[in-house]
């Protein structure tokens, strides 16, 4: 199947050409040439498919990347074991965010948000939510001494990017007391100002907790001596999709988030239409296609809840099979970021491959939902991993390399030029380490030259020749 790259040339290019990511700045330029997802509409996993398949040509990836993290919010009863994680497991937890100008489209993303939430998540909340609503209408027109007896004990998942951290965390705690276990609560806003406006007041900013929120396990705590506020410490699990315009990304991704890492838990789709190009136009859902869905999703809910409304016990999913693509991904974005001295590369290459093994965790999921053949879901889910590996390091080089680059240069004295060639590549066979020091300045690399030396040395690309002299080994 011919494949595109994201970025564009004056000739276009081939897809594998996606991961070369030397060189990055904070602006994506505009592609009149779509990407193509690395399968075709009818390969993709159940759910998947049929959205994307009724997609038109510029919007199959953004759908893609707009169903991921509802389903990842349905599927909160499987674990997973990432390569470099060692004995600690994980959850399918993913933060997207889908950014493009105003009036470019971004409707698509909350439809799909419907489609997916509406008689799931939403319909078992509604029944929660009236509940709270009748206890504290009670409570408000109760006589003097009338008991109110005990407050109803919900489990409600879908939150408003508005909600107070104290809000949350009770929610988050109620899980435990209630059903024994955590799950992931569900987070959408088509706006993102809504969540920068929120977090102006410190009792509804969510960055720290949305940076804890991405690693199942990660803990988050509040300690009050008021009654009137909610103390515990609780595991909080979100899977969020948040629609943007330029100006409210950069807002809520501050120089703060940046370093902090919120950044690098993003899975980042932009929509670049060309000037004056029509509306996206989807088809409508078949019959069949809204059996399958609908077939799909009571799947789901029924390894999240039992017939009872208890919980289901966590299952792992077994992806030992990826676990030598993964570790090939690493090492050779590992390698690139030596060889270029880039501190962005190999800071976001880490969680780039992370969200992308739970892209295809959740795809191999929902193939085994439909199929028993697990070796083609895994053929398919390995084009996956790496086209979506590939993906989310590419965009976030392209939307924050150079402001993350500058952010680490400042604390040595130096500005960052990211887009440079590889430092090995620009030196001499035989070297010294002053030739190399000279290159560090002159390219405004905010690595050190010793740490640079002894990691090429580790990875044998150098050998010591003499004192503080050096040969080139590829």
């Amino acid at each position: 199947m011919a494949q595109t790259e994201l970025f564009p040339n004056k000739e276009p290019v081939k897809a594998s050409n996606l991961s070369n990511s030397s060189h990055f700045s904070n602006e994506l330029e505009p592609d009149l040439t779509p990407v193509q997802l690395p399968l075709r509409d009818k390969d993709l996993p159940p759910i998947i498919r049929e959205v994307v398949s009724n997609a038109p040509l510029n919007r199959k990836l953004p759908c893609f990347v707009a169903c991921l993290a509802p389903l990842c919010a349905l599927a909160t009863r499987v674990r997973l074991n990432y390569y470099y994680d060692g004995q600690r497991q994980s959850a399918l937890l993913l933060q997207v965010i889908i950014e493009a100008p105003q009036s470019c489209g971004k409707q698509f993303a909350a439809d799909i948000e419907h489609l997916l939430m509406d008689h799931t998540l939403k319909a078992h909340d509604k029944e929660q939510r009236r509940m709270e609503q009748k206890f504290r209408e009670r409570r408000h027109n109760r006589g003097e001494n009338e008991n109110m007896g005990e407050e109803p004990k919900t489990t409600i998942r879908v939150i408003p990017a508005t909600i107070s951290k104290t809000v949350l965390v009770k929610r988050a705690d109620f899980y435990e007391r209630n059903l024994g276990d955590v799950l992931t609560f569900w987070m959408f806003a088509e706006e993102l100002a809504q969540v920068t406006d929120a977090g102006k007041q410190g009792y509804s900013n969510l960055r720290t907790i949305m940076r804890t929120a991405y690693d199942f396990g990660s803990t988050f705590g509040m300690d009050f001596a008021s009654d009137n506020s909610y103390s515990a410490i609780v595991d909080i699990n979100i899977c969020s999709m948040f629609c943007a315009t330029s100006s409210a990304l950069d807002e809520y991704m501050n120089k703060r988030a940046i370093e902090g890492g919120n950044v690098t838990r993003t899975v980042l789709c932009q929509l670049e239409d060309p000037i004056g190009s029509d509306g996206a136009m989807f088809k409508p859902y078949t019959p069949e296609q809204m059996q399958t869905i609908n077939g799909t999703l009571q799947k789901m809910m029924s390894d999240t809840y039992t017939p009872e409304g208890a919980l289901c016990e966590p299952f792992t999913l077994d992806t030992s099979w990826i676990e030598r693509d993964v570790r090939r991904w690493c090492q050779q974005k590992g390698k690139e970021a030596l060889q270029t001295g880039s501190s962005a590369l190999d800071v976001f290459r880490k969680r780039a491959s992370v969200s992308a093994f739970r892209v295809m965790s959740l795809c191999y999921y929902l193939y085994l939902l439909e199929s028993d053949d697990k070796q083609q879901a895994q053929r398919r889910c390995r084009k996956i991993y790496n086209f979506m590996a590939d993906y989310i390091l590419k965009m976030l080089l392209c939307r924050w390399g150079k402001t993350f680059e500058d952010l680490q240069a400042r604390r040595t004295d130096l500005t960052a030029d990211t887009g440079r060639p590889k430092l090995i590549d620009r030196l001499p066979r035989d070297f010294s380490r002053d030739q190399l020091r000279a290159l560090i300045q002159e390219a405004k690399v905010a690595t050190p030259d010793r740490i640079l030396v002894s990691q090429w040395k580790a990875n044998h690309w150098i050998e010591e020749t003499d004192k503080f002299l050096y040969k080139k080994l590829i």
